[in-house]
């Protein structure tokens, strides 16, 4: 299969006839590699279903800004993406109207491997989702992506949705989004540290719990809970 398109942030425009070409690129590789692949009694899209999914789909948001086309339909108005855009190029990622939209898989590959399993117990591919997101590899170009959304503020809801691909390392961009106005931001900041808790994440922690907003402030509580119980697991029992 044809390495997948992984421009810089910032090249290319969404709506540019060069963007538009490469995902379209990227969508036939997937065609041709998934006609060899075993589709039945998934809900994986071959031939010209995957295509019409694209058409019908191609102007949403989160496909837009990253590239994406849709690759499965199990009926249920949510679907797994495949991105072409940097800085999440090849990763697949759950596009949840009712929930949480993350990257939930960091390959094609991986995702495929978990139709397969899901087809083998009579289960779903949502149930193999992994609790934490895959990190993204190109942390800076990922960084770079969210200061962007997070300075339009027609944009900056998109940033939720790629926080969970986030390594959690840049402590500036944690800070900034935790004391962001749009508490979605800070809520997003707070669930990723309530699943890896740190000492070094404690203080962006302390700034969800302390957010205006109810709901990102309870979000920031949960994860203060958590690291707090961490660290006193991690010390043990108390010398008497």
């Amino acid at each position: 299969m044809p390495p997948l398109f992984d421009k810089p942030i910032g090249q290319l425009e969404p709506d540019s006839p060069s963007a538009l070409h490469d995902v379209q690129e990227a969508l036939h590789a997937h065609a041709a590699r998934i006609e060899s692949e075993d589709c039945s009694g998934t809900a994986l899209l071959v031939g010209a279903e995957l295509l019409r999914w694209h058409e019908d789909m191609h102007s949403h948001p989160t496909l837009k800004l990253l590239g994406g086309f849709v690759v499965d339909d199990p009926g249920i108005s949510n679907h797994h993406v495949l991105l072409t855009a940097a800085p999440l190029a090849g990763a697949v990622l759950y596009l949840n109207h009712d929930g949480d939209t993350r990257v939930v898989f960091g390959s094609v590959e991986a995702f495929l491997e978990a139709t397969r399993q899901a087809r083998a117990r009579g289960g779903d591919v949502e149930e193999l989702h992994p609790r934490i997101s895959p990190s993204a590899t190109d942390q800076e170009g990922l960084t770079a992506l969210i200061r962007r959304l997070l300075e339009s503020p027609e944009d900056e809801d998109l940033a939720v949705q790629v926080i969970p691909s986030l390594d959690l390392l840049d402590l500036d961009l944690l800070r900034e989004s935790a004391t962001h106005e749009n508490f979605f931001i800070s809520e997003a900041v707070a669930m990723e540290i309530e699943k890896r808790p740190d000492e070094k994440l404690r203080e962006i922690a302390v700034l969800c719990a302390e957010h205006k907003h109810p709901q990102a402030a309870k979000a920031g509580k949960r994860a203060l809970a958590v690291e707090e119980r961490r660290r006193f697991e991690h010390a043990g029992p108390s010398q008497s």
